[in-house]
Order: C-alpha cells, then sequence, then structure tokens
C-alpha cells in the first residue's frame, strides 16, 4: 500500500509539473507572423475541361489585416506552358488583395483547347513581394495542363473488366490506363489482377493501334510478406507460360480490349524466390470495356 501511494504521489505530482509547464508555453501569434501562402503546390487541368481552374493563396493573419502579393509565371523548360496559346490567365494585374473580409483569392488559369497533339504542357506560378505579411514556405505551385488529343486517347481512363478466374467463378472488377509521360506509345495499367495489384504495370501500343503489349514478369503487388510479378501463360487455360515475352490485347476501335492470355499475380516469399501461391489468376479473353 505504501509502494502504491508513493507511485501515485509521483505521477500526481508529474502531472502537476507537465500541466504547468504545458501552461508556461503555450505559442502565441501576432500579426507580426501573419504570412501569404498558395494552398496546394500542385495543380492540373486538361485543356478541354470547358471552365477555369483556381488557385487558393490565403494571408493567414490573427485579426485580419490587409496586404496584398504579387506572382510571376515560369513555363517549365521542356514543355512549357505559353499564355495566350495554352491558358489564359484571369489575373491580368498579377497582384492578389487582401482585407479582412477577404483573406483568401485566387490565380485564375483557364485552359485553352487547340485542337492539336503537343503534349501535356507546364508552368511554375511563384509568389514574390509581398506587402503586409511575410511570404510562407509554400510559395510556390505547378500547374500542368493535359492535352486531351493523345493519340492513345481512346483507351485511357477507367474500363469495367469481366473474366474467368482460374479458381472458378466469373470476375468483375474496375482498372484504369493512364497514358506515359514520355513515351506516346506506353501507358500505365492500375489494377490489372484484381485483389493483386498494387502497383501499376506498362503496355505498348503498336503503331496501329490495335493491339496491345504488356510485358510479364513484372512487379505487380508488393506487401509486408510478399513479392508479387505478373505471370502469364499464353492462350486461354494456357500450359505455355510467358517468361520473356508479353501478354496480348486486341483492340477494337471503341477502345474495347479483349486480353487473349492468362495472366495473374503470383506471391513470392519477401526477397526470395520461394512461390508462395496466386493472389488471383484470370483465364484469357477477358474483356476490358472503356467507361
Amino acid at each position: 500500500m505504501k509502494i502504491f501511494k508513493l507511485t501515485y504521489g509521483l505521477i500526481a505530482a508529474a502531472g502537476l509539473m507537465l500541466a504547468s509547464c504545458v501552461k508556461n508555453e503555450l505559442p502565441s501569434f501576432s500579426d507580426g507572423d501573419a504570412f501569404v501562402a498558395v494552398q496546394t503546390s500542385t495543380a492540373s487541368v486538361a485543356e478541354n475541361a470547358g471552365k477555369a481552374i483556381e488557385i487558393p493563396v490565403l494571408l493567414t493573419s490573427l485579426s485580419g489585416i490587409s496586404g496584398s502579393v504579387d506572382f510571376v509565371i515560369e513555363a517549365d523548360s521542356v514543355h512549357g506552358a505559353v499564355e495566350g496559346v495554352n491558358y489564359k490567365l484571369g489575373n491580368a494585374s498579377k497582384t492578389l488583395t487582401f482585407t479582412k473580409d477577404a483573406p483568401s483569392q485566387s490565380i485564375i488559369i483557364e485552359p485553352i483547347d487547340n485542337n492539336t497533339f503537343g503534349g501535356d504542357v507546364k508552368f511554375t506560378i511563384t509568389l514574390t513581394n509581398a506587402q503586409g505579411a511575410t511570404l510562407g514556405a509554400s510559395k510556390t505551385c505547378v500547374v500542368t495542363i493535359s492535352d486531351d488529343e493523345h493519340p492513345l486517347a481512346f483507351i485511357l481512363g477507367t474500363f469495367s473488366c469481366k473474366g474467368e478466374s482460374g479458381f472458378g467463378g466469373d470476375l468483375d472488377w474496375e482498372l484504369t490506363i493512364e497514358k506515359d509521360a514520355n513515351d506516346l506509345s506506353k501507358v500505365w495499367i492500375d489494377n490489372m489482377v484484381p485483389g493483386g495489384s498494387s502497383l501499376k504495370v506498362y503496355g505498348t501500343v503498336n503503331d496501329e493501334k490495335t493491339e496491345i503489349h504488356i510485358p510479364a514478369g513484372q512487379d505487380i503487388h508488393a506487401t509486408s510478406s510478399y513479392d508479387c510479378k505478373l505471370r502469364a501463360f499464353y492462350g486461354y487455360n494456357g500450359e505455355e507460360e510467358i517468361t520473356t515475352g508479353y501478354i496480348t490485347g486486341t483492340i477494337a476501335a471503341d477502345g474495347t480490349i479483349t486480353i487473349l492470355d492468362d495472366f495473374g499475380s503470383y506471391a513470392y516469399n519477401k526477397g526470395t524466390t520461394t512461390g508462395a501461391g496466386w493472389y488471383e489468376y484470370v483465364l484469357g479473353n477477358s474483356v476490358w470495356t472503356k467507361k
């Protein structure tokens, strides 16, 4: 009992000391600490979005002081966006003014659909010359305007997929296909194998845009216990494994993809080549329909 009382007393004393420290060290904030900053470091918009995007900028102060900030725009050195060609700027003065009643303002970017393919373009917005407040740490925002005339646009997006499991039963799942940032014939597939995909795999499309080739052996799923590879076999219920080749899919004019070969996500014990089994195995002739 004495030990309990002593321990309780020490805990209580420590609690009082901690409470005292917390009370004495509460942070203070004055208008001298006011700062202005962009609220997001990246933003993107499709060139055919049909509407502007807004990049919010906030002046943070205790009592709501007035102030202003300028901004400059610098085109990307490789894929630069040009004002008047790729976008219109809704803030002609390139100055934002803040008041107590309006502590938040926006930089307005309206994309221009030029109906020609030139690839995605970028520019960087940088805040400068703050008045009435200091510049915060977040003072830049990189804006990407995505080109809707990509040659593979008809197979980019979300797909509703149907197939047959090698373990029995029907499979219904969704996957997405995204363009590659640099290669116009390359795409990235997210969630190719239902229940066994946490990593994107890539495929390449032939010049005629009638086939997609997805190399077998790619990393497709990773957990704390397993490494998983994309394994495949030629044809429907195939017996010959695709080791150095690729899974073939045919592409219809409307973007529907039919995968001819069996494929699945196969698990190996972490850091080894010891097999642990399939997450899922999809038989050939699965159909991916663009939504």
